[in-house]
C-alpha cells in the first residue's frame, strides 16, 4: 500500500480553492476538491506490518494545530519546469511544528528522513507536459490574493491509490492537535 500523512482543509476552504481550478483556461489534470489535503510526509509503498507502525506513530504525535496561511498560487518544482499547480503555504511554526513532529514519529518508526526541504501546499493540477510560458499566464491571469487561512487540529495518515484518473486517498487512521497555546 501506498501511504503518506496529511492535514485536511475546512470544507468552505476546500469550495473557495477549488474555484481556482479553470479547465478551460489550463489544459491540466485537475484535482478533484475532495482530495485536497496538504501532505506533511510522503512515505511511499509500505507492507502491511511497517503501515501499523506508522498508524501507531499518529497517536504519539506531539504539537499543537497547524495555523495554514495561503501566499498564493505557484509551482512545483520551479517556475522553470513546472509540473504541478498549487496553493503555496507559509511555512508558519505551527505548520513546522507538526511537520517535524510527524517526521520524528515516523522515523522512530522506520521512515527514513526526507533529504528535500518541505513546501507546504495543496495541489491544484498535475500539469504534464504544459509550457512554462502557458503555466505563467495562467498564473498571471488568475488572482489567488485572498484566499482564507485555517486551522488543521487533527493529522491523518492516508492511503492513495494510483487511477488513470489521479490518485484517490483514503484515511486509515487520524490523531488530534491541541488548539495552540497563546
Amino acid at each position: 500500500m501506498r501511504l503518506f500523512t496529511a492535514l485536511d482543509l475546512p470544507d468552505d476552504v476546500r469550495a473557495q480553492y477549488a474555484a481556482l481550478q479553470d479547465p478551460d483556461a489550463l489544459d491540466a489534470r485537475w484535482t478533484s476538491p475532495s482530495q485536497f489535503h496538504v501532505t506533511l510526509r510522503f512515505i511511499g509503498e509500505t507492507e502491511s506490518d511497517q503501515a501499523a507502525e506508522y498508524e501507531n506513530a499518529i497517536a504519539t504525535i506531539d504539537a499543537p494545530a497547524a495555523k495554514c496561511v495561503p501566499y498564493g498560487l505557484d509551482v512545483l518544482p520551479s517556475r522553470r519546469s513546472p509540473s504541478v499547480l498549487i496553493v503555496g503555504l507559509e511555512r508558519r511554526a505551527s505548520l513546522l511544528s507538526v511537520y517535524r513532529s510527524i517526521s520524528n514519529a515516523l522515523e522512530a518508526k522506520g521512515l527514513e528522513p526526507e533529504s528535500r526541504k518541505y513546501r507546504p501546499h495543496v495541489t491544484l493540477a498535475r500539469l504534464g507536459d504544459l509550457s512554462p510560458e502557458t503555466v505563467h499566464h495562467f498564473l498571471d491571469t488568475h488572482d489567488a490574493n485572498d484566499l482564507p487561512s485555517f486551522t488543521a487540529t487533527r493529522v491523518h495518515l492516508f492511503e492513495s491509490t494510483l487511477r488513470p484518473d489521479g490518485a484517490v486517498h483514503e484515511r486509515r487512521v487520524s490523531g488530534s492537535l491541541p488548539p495552540p497555546q497563546d
